[in-house]
């Protein structure tokens, strides 16, 4: 039934090694680019658990997920976002991984400085400091891969791939990055130990 929440398009981009004066000798690099569109932004964690995060873009997918997870936070509920943030952090192999101290954690994030109020739109395309992080309609997310080798993790047992999924924004003047995984037990994606911090942390300031 994920279709009737997002679509999914990618393309081939060249991240370029070199410009004129640094890295030469360095090969350009093929990577690929994906644009989520969110049809139907899921609005609680059973909705959430309808959109397919196996396959080779349930990594894009998954993050993507992240940003309409953080984007349910308010201050009168927390639970649901909470609940959308457990499903994508706690997989098969990797349980409590989003406990009470994770859920603290984005809660003081989200109060600091009244980030809730546009934290999680700044990740939307369109969204820029100067529009006040309003993202374009319809709701879309880009994201890349990066350029390295994922990285294995034995720390929980099996061998997990670990691999970055990289976000160009316009909150910061450099990219930010959530590390994903596939568990082996039902294939799908997950969020990587605490690699979601990152999009949490202090961003341009909004114009009003």
């Amino acid at each position: 039934m994920e279709e009737l929440f997002i679509n999914v398009s990618e393309k081939e981009i060249i991240k370029k090694a070199s410009d004129g004066k640094v890295n030469e000798g360095i090969e350009d690099i093929k990577l690929k680019e994906v644009k989520v569109e969110f049809i139907k932004l899921p609005q609680n964690v059973e909705e959430l658990k309808q959109i397919k995060r196996e396959g080779e873009n349930g990594k894009f997918v998954t993050v993507a997920l992240l940003l309409a997870a953080l984007k349910t936070w308010k201050k009168e509920d927390e639970e649901t976002c909470a609940l959308m943030m457990k499903e994508l952090l706690d997989s098969p192999t990797v349980s409590n991984n989003y406990n009470n101290f994770a859920k603290q954690f984005v809660k003081d994030r989200m109060l600091q400085n009244d980030k809730y109020a546009f934290l999680a739109d700044a990740y939307y395309d369109g969204a820029t400091p100067e529009n006040a992080y309003k993202p374009s309609e319809p709701l879309t997310v880009t994201l890349r891969e990066y350029p390295y080798a994922p990285q294995v993790s034995t720390m929980y047992g099996p061998e997990l791939y670990v691999e970055k999924i990289v976000s160009d924004f316009k909150g910061a003047d450099s990219e930010r990055s959530v590390s994903v995984y596939k568990d082996p037990k039902d294939n799908k994606w997950y969020i990587w130990s605490d690699t979601y911090k990152g999009l949490l942390v202090d961003i341009k300031t909004p114009v009003k």
